[in-house]
């Protein structure tokens, strides 16, 4: 609904490149708004990051320059200056009436337009200083808080659905399997020692792992979604773009709240609300915010259990402190807990090699749900899969205006832990399954108490920045230091069942039907039933960058930015086996030529997750652990120390050859960190567990406009990304397999348009064509030569996986009253995605002749609407909307299914996005 316009609203909206002085001042400051208003000499607002010091509205002599002018400041000389006292006057006038410090806080949310029609200013942070995102240089979709909930979006799972260069899957499990992408470049994930290309920030905060930023959008002010290289100002990890997500801050004059309470299919229940109330008017202010979130799951095995199910509780409390002079304290706590069931995977086919009746097993081995009716009745062949998780964390932000610049002090810390019962063979056999699931616990033999198999991972966070200008606003520099440290502990494990020697002889050597079954006897006859290994990894560490970021003014049309970071990275990581029972191995390794599979026979009985450790066999018997076999297939415990440090550079040049367009061109030089394969598999057959750090050389130029006295705006942007050394994790049914490719890179260019098109019509296209390949000679061919690695060279010449060519996404808001006190509104929204691939290697490995079935994700369509009826103050609303109306089914990730099938017959499954869903709203603010 389209409140009445707030003078904060009106101030939010103000244009940009005023540029004159107040004779008695140096510079005039509004205080206003929850931050200070400053037109600059040159491009940006000025809108000073962490200032909000409402009620507090004065006139100062300060190291900035600028004015506030009115909406018409296209005008005359003569009029300019009339105009400039009249700005002067107001401004007093302002500093004397304490209740405009009611107005809101910064925001992106839109502001709704004036008589005029023209579009709202969306404020961005994204160079670290609150600017129009239209008079920035850097490609950057800012989504609001409105925007958000009348798309749909309820965590950043959907945020694809409203930005069509940022992709979002998860693979195998949500905490740990999610991998974000920002022009089809990205970092596989389910491995917890690789960290992701695209940085997740949390009001300022950075979130050291996708999977920890999965609680729900509560309470959020809004979303930007940074394009391309961001690590000169946002530090780490970043190599691909950053996901910058912002909530609502404390109002320190006005006591307000809301709620929310959602119902849908697959009985969603969610249910938010939240208070703002000022402890000490104009000095402290608290706020509150929880929501807890409940749906069945859509993917339902065998035995009727369900999967992608949600169950989550969020808690967030703030307080703000004004201190007047000595600055503003920001304190934000939050708490999240959920037990999400996430995610059986639906099989694409089946291997056309297995026999299993030759074993005394189902003549389906136990895939009973298999090709495009699974896939359309959204049913698996998985059982248990449970991932309960809990995180907190803390943050503070200081702010201060200093006699040289404003000083921002950042810090954090947080704890995230989440714990695994998986029965990961995708099978309704019993062939093996992973951490304290009931089939594990149901055999006895280990103590899962008190671990559990846990994931924890704690981190800490320092930043600190001091921005100013100089030169009488011809340079507007900034510097910075930050640290960071972070602790992860992990232990897994995974217990072998009764039925998986017989599976694995069935999936594998159906071709040869030896009673009881070929593994058996292999192992001299030794039952792999309740075999397992316990494993423990942990990785510890730590980054320091220094970096600066400066704008200089060269004429009243052109800015050239110069940014430089260096960054220093260290890591130690480690593996460790704690316990196992490895009977089946130890009988294979003592068979001598009773083991007639030869390498198989060693590869499988000693399958890596429930094997001995070299190190664990040496102690078990010395001449098992010099067997040639285990040598070559066993895994080896590791203590390793990666280093690395890097200069990250970034190269702009920004040109307006009118108020209301920009063109720009930049080079940036950017780096992600290497670290450790925290995986069983990592060191098998001697190699190293560590993987080189990404490096990054990002192109682009683009252009911004406002046109039809800014009912209209249009950006454009191309891009060529070059990355070297490039991160890869790939499942091969068998092992995690990280690595790295010499060279990949991604091409494209990207149109985003917005319109008003009458009092209550809106309109938005966007437009992302990306070429994201690994090119030809991408990896070394030679197999004779040092460093080849034949994953690497299979990719060469395939494209990034879950990149498609073409993303669109449209959407469109209408908006009209229904009487003197209601309004209603339509909503939709829909993204256009060509064909994709979705698995890692696109082809058997060094085949190219041979591609995995079910690589390719057609191109689809999925549309989301909302409707709603409400009061035209946005006191209460009542909406019913759908998500994917027309129930595509779209898969996100593909894999081969462990041990099933053998080369060109593999058995292949996917995890599948949200089918259709729907339901009702209503809110209610106050």
């Amino acid at each position: 609904m389209k409140a009445a316009i707030t003078e904060a609203e009106e101030i939010a909206r103000l244009p940009k490149h005023v540029r004159f002085k107040i004779a008695s001042f140096s510079t005039f400051r509004l205080r206003r708004c929850g931050y200070f208003v400053t037109h600059k000499k040159k491009s940006n607002l000025g809108l000073r990051l962490g200032e909000t010091t409402e009620g507090s509205h004065s006139l100062a002599p300060s190291h900035q320059s600028g004015v506030l002018l009115r909406e018409d400041w296209r005008m005359s000389k003569v009029q300019r200056v009339n105009g400039f006292l009249r700005a002067g006057i107001s401004a007093v006038a302002l500093a004397a009436v304490p209740s405009i410090a009611a107005a809101q806080e910064q925001s992106s949310e839109p502001a709704a337009s004036d008589d005029s029609g023209q579009l709202p200013t969306i404020i961005v942070s994204a160079t670290r200083r609150a600017n129009d995102v239209q008079d920035i240089p850097i490609a950057v979709t800012a989504i609001s808080a409105q925007q958000l909930e009348r798309a749909g979006v309820a965590d950043i799972t959907a945020i694809d659905s409203v930005a069509p260069s940022f992709n979002l899957n998860s693979f195998g499990t949500s905490t740990g399997g999610t991998t974000l992408r920002i022009r089809g470049v990205g970092t596989t994930g389910n491995n917890t020692g690789l960290e992701s290309a695209v940085g997740v920030f949390l009001d300022g905060v950075y979130l050291s792992r996708p999977g920890i930023a999965l609680s729900d959008l509560l309470d959020v002010e809004r979303v930007e979604v940074l394009r391309g290289p961001q690590g000169t100002l946002f530090g780490r990890n970043t190599s691909a773009g950053a996901l910058d997500i912002r909530t609502r801050k404390p109002q320190l004059n006005i006591v307000e709240g809301f709620a929310n309470a959602t119902y849908g299919n697959f009985d969603l229940i969610n249910v938010q609300a939240g208070i703002n109330v000022p402890v000490v008017t104009d000095k402290i202010a608290l706020r509150f915010a929880g929501a807890a979130r409940d749906r069945d799951g859509y993917v339902e095995g065998p035995t009727g259990i369900e999967s992608n199910s949600i169950e989550r509780l969020l808690l967030r409390g703030q307080v703000l402190f004004d201190l007047g002079s000595a600055g503003q304290l920001r304190i934000i706590g939050d708490y999240t807990e959920g037990d999400d069931s996430c995610c059986h995977a639906i099989w694409i086919r089946d291997g056309s090699t297995v026999d299993f009746d030759a074993f005394g097993l189902p003549a389906n081995g136990g895939a009973s749900n298999v090709g495009e009716d699974a896939l359309d009745d959204l049913k698996s062949n998985d059982g248990q899969f449970d991932t309960p998780f809990e995180t907190w964390g803390v943050s503070a932000e200081y702010n201060v205006d200093m006699p040289f610049g404003e000083l921002t002090y950042v810090a954090s810390y947080r704890d995230f832990e989440v714990r695994t019962a998986l029965e990961t063979d995708y099978t309704q056999l019993r062939m093996f399954t992973a951490g304290a699931s009931n089939q594990a616990r149901a055999l006895g033999g280990q103590n899962f108490e008190p671990l559990n198999n846990p994931t924890r991972i704690k981190s800490t966070t320092h930043e600190l920045r001091l921005q100013g200008e100089a030169f009488d606003g011809g340079l507007d520099w900034l510097i910075g230091a930050y640290y960071s440290w972070e602790k992860i502990e992990e232990q897994k494990s995974l217990t072998l069942l009764d039925q998986f020697q017989s599976g694995v002889s069935g999936g594998l050597f159906g071709a040869l039907p030896l009673q009881p079954n070929p593994l058996f006897l292999t192992a001299g006859g030794v039952d792999a039933t309740g075999d397992f290994a316990s494993n423990r990894y942990e990785q510890t560490g730590k980054s320091f960058s220094i970096f600066t970021h400066n704008v200089f003014s060269v004429t009243d049309q052109l800015d050239l930015t110069v940014g430089l970071r260096y960054v220093d990275e260290s890591k130690d990581g480690s593996f460790t086996q704690v316990d196992g029972e490895y009977d089946a191995c130890l009988g294979t390794l003592n068979a001598g030529a009773g083991n007639f599979l030869g390498v198989g026979g060693v590869a499988l009985n000693c399958f890596v997750f429930a094997a001995p450790s070299l190190e664990v066999l040496e102690g078990i018997n010395p001449a098992f652990a010099a067997n040639p076999l285990a040598l070559a297939l066993l895994p080896r415990e590791f203590d390793d120390t990666f280093e690395d440090d890097e200069l990250i550079y970034t190269l702009n040049a920004t040109f307006r050859p009118s108020e209301d367009i920009i063109f720009y061109g930049s080079f940036t030089h950017g780096f992600k960190s290497g670290g450790f394969n925290l995986d069983a598999s990592a060191g098998v057959g001697g190699a190293d567990p560590r993987f080189a750090s990404e490096e990054v050389d990002a192109y682009e130029i683009g252009m911004k406009a406002e046109v039809l006295d800014r009912r209209a705006r249009i950006n454009i942007a191309l891009f060529d990304t070059i990355l070297s050394d490039f991160q890869v994790l790939d499942f091969t049914g068998v092992q995690f397999q990280t690595f790295n490719v010499d060279k990949a890179r991604s091409t494209g260019f990207e149109v985003e348009g917005q319109a008003q098109l009458s009092d209550g019509l809106s309109a938005n296209v966007a437009v992302t064509y990306t070429d994201a390949r690994y090119p030809s000679d991408c990896a070394e061919q030679d197999p004779t030569a040092a460093g080849f690695n034949p994953n690497a060279a299979t990719l060469c010449g395939a494209s990034l996986t879950n990149a498609p060519d073409w993303t669109v996404v449209f959407g469109s808001t209408y908006e009209a009253p229904i009487s003197d006190r209601l309004e209603f509104f339509l909503s939709g929204t829909a993204r256009y995605e060509s064909s994709r691939r979705t698995s890692t290697l696109p082809s058997e490995v060094l085949r190219p002749d041979l591609p995995l079935p079910g690589d390719i994700q057609d191109g689809n369509v999925r549309v989301n609407l909302r409707a709603g009826i409400g009061a035209d103050d946005g006191s209460w609303a009542l909406e019913i909307w759908g998500n994917n109306v027309f129930d595509e089914r779209v898969r996100t990730g593909t894999f081969t299914v462990p041990l099933r099938g053998a080369l060109g017959n593999r058995a292949r499954a996917s995890f599948v996005q949200d089918p259709a869903t729907y339901g009702v709203t209503v809110r209610t603010r106050f």
